[in-house]
């Protein structure tokens, strides 16, 4: 009985979801941190934090709503590639 009880609890964390703003801060740092990130570099951050309930599509959609969200309405980064070779960068202040 003891280990179906700490089986739920694990399965519970894995399946439950950060809020967005966790995910948006883990992009800064990894864009502060190398300057620059692929599409291919933010899905490998991403992928395995994201829950266990969503499939694989899921996820990545869900990256791609995060990136649409901060570079149209936060302002925060900005993909300098093309929409099939993104390359996302931190926006300073002023730009």
């Amino acid at each position: 009985m003891r280990s179906l009880i700490t089986d739920n609890k694990s399965d519970y964390i894995k399946n439950r979801a950060f809020d967005d703003a966790h995910y948006k801060s883990m992009i800064i740092e990894f864009l502060i941190k190398f300057e620059t990130a692929s599409r291919r570099d933010i899905d490998k951050l991403l992928i395995d934090k994201l829950s266990d309930v969503l499939s694989e599509e899921q996820k990545r959609k869900k990256i791609s709503n995060l990136l649409y969200y901060m570079a149209k309405c936060d302002g925060t980064i900005k993909n300098i590639g093309s929409d099939h070779k993104s390359i996302w960068v931190l926006l300073k202040k002023s730009d």
